[in-house]
């Protein structure tokens, strides 16, 4: 053996200058010894050094032992470790807690993680580890915490998982795992949270997921999924979080979201879903976040939306959703945000959304709504971007918008606009971006418009 391998340094070092002066009878001799190759593995923890001052082991920093002396918990997180995860840690069998998150760690996982039958909860997040995940993890039949997220991990996800039936936190974001989900996912009854984001997961989801019924959080964001979602996602009573985006799912969304009473954030963002939105959507009444963004749905809004009254952020920008907006949404008075361009909507804006007084953002734009601006929109003064370019919106620009000091964008291109520009538009000594073209307004420009410095024509 190389006397410069970490494993000749511990045991030269437990054998010849430990003064504990151990002998291999003893109870414990093997597990300083990997406590020892730890701290010539990686020489930052100090631990060697603390020897002198106290040989318990025990002791040292980041090590918690129960009262017969075995290591219990390593809690390594943040600690500057720059190496390779040496396999002898499989051996500290009574190890019921590791936390190596926010290192350097770096080439493939032990398959001796497998050998820690006690083993409640491993963090190895943000490091490098790359390669498969050992299938040997399945064996971990204690384990109620497992996250590698943050890390270069390949290959498939290991059927053995499945076993692992006390898990609650299972979370692998950021990493280039691809294949399918496992249908044995499904056999995780106690996981409260699947945090699957930034791989390359491809295929269906697994109607099997239906079966957990104590998922509060599904993260499967920036993925290659695809097909239509099964109904059994509807089972899960206690969700609060659907994170779906950038994948390529398609279909309709299933009617059966509806029974989904917990949810508060629905994200399925740029896919490819189509039709119309289920009406039972408006059952889901702790809905603060739907976000459609950039699908293919079509149809009208249902008015049942309108139950939703504690949204505050309501993106169905770029789909093909027509008809007019129904009046209903004005019963949404918590709303922050409407993004609704990008679609095929038309008619005029209901008057019902000048009771909409926290919104901040509303933007409308690219759509086919006409007629005049409504004043009840007067009410809205807490607008800081309002967008409503690419319309054929007709009238005068009311006089009212001066009223809306936070504003700091203000698109109104592309309308049949006419008239002159009422002066107390120079009162939004905060815009930074002012858009009147291809209207027919009238009259010069206004002088006031030199007076806004971060004006952006």
């Amino acid at each position: 053996m190389d006397v410069t391998d970490p494993r000749a340094l511990a045991l030269n070092w437990i054998n010849h200058k430990d003064k504990m002066m151990l002998v291999a009878s003893d109870e414990n001799f093997f597990q300083r010894y990997i406590l020892a190759l730890l701290a010539f593995e990686f020489s930052n923890l100090g631990w060697i050094s603390d020897v002198k001052s106290d040989g318990n082991e025990c002791n040292w920093l980041g090590v918690v032992c129960d009262q017969d002396g075995h290591v219990i918990k390593l809690m390594l997180d943040d600690s500057g470790l720059d190496g390779t995860m040496p396999p002898e840690i499989g051996s500290l069998g009574y190890l019921q807690i590791l936390t190596m998150s926010g290192n350097s760690l770096f080439e493939t996982l032990p398959y001796e993680l497998g050998n820690l039958k006690n083993m409640s909860e491993l963090y190895l997040d943000g490091n490098k580890f790359t390669g498969p995940l050992p299938s040997e993890i399945g064996n971990l039949e204690r384990l109620t915490a497992l996250d590698l997220s943050g890390n270069d991990l390949t290959g498939t996800l290991p059927l053995e998982l499945g076993a692992l039936n006390k898990l609650t936190k299972l979370s692998f974001e950021s990493n280039q795992i691809s294949g399918t989900l496992p249908s044995e996912l499904g056999n995780m009854i106690e996981l409260t949270a699947l945090m699957l984001s930034g791989n390359r997961f491809s295929g269906t989801l697994p109607p099997d997921l239906g079966h957990l019924s104590k998922l509060v959080e599904v993260d499967l964001r920036n993925n290659q999924l695809r097909g239509i979602l099964p109904s059994e996602l509807g089972n899960l009573s206690n969700l609060t979080q659907l994170k779906l985006s950038y994948n390529a799912f398609t279909g309709r969304l299933p009617s059966d979201l509806g029974n989904l009473k917990m949810l508060s954030i629905l994200d399925t963002t740029k896919n490819m879903f189509t039709g119309s939105l289920p009406s039972e959507l408006g059952h889901v009444n702790k809905l603060t976040e739907l976000r459609l963004d950039m699908n293919e749905f079509t149809g009208n809004l249902p008015s049942e939306l309108g139950n939703l009254n504690m949204m505050t952020d309501l993106m169905i920008s770029v789909n093909g959703f027509n008809g007019t907006l129904p009046t209903e949404m004005g019963n949404l008075e918590e709303l922050l945000t409407i993004s609704c361009n990008g679609n095929v909507f038309s008619g005029t804006l209901p008057t019902e959304l000048g009771r909409l007084k926290k919104l901040d953002t509303f933007y409308l734009f690219s759509n086919k709504f006409d007629g005049s601006i409504p004043s009840e929109l007067g009410h809205l003064t807490s607008l800081t971007s309002f967008s409503i370019y690419s319309n054929q919106l007709t009238g005068t620009l009311p006089s009212w918008i001066g009223d809306f000091t936070e504003l700091r964008e203000l698109d109104v291109s592309g309308n049949g606009f006419a008239g002159t520009l009422p002066s107390e538009l120079g009162l939004l000594k905060g815009l930074t971006l002012f858009r009147i073209d291809k209207n027919e307004f009238t009259g010069t420009l206004p002088s006031w418009i030199g007076d806004l410095r971060d004006l952006s024509l």
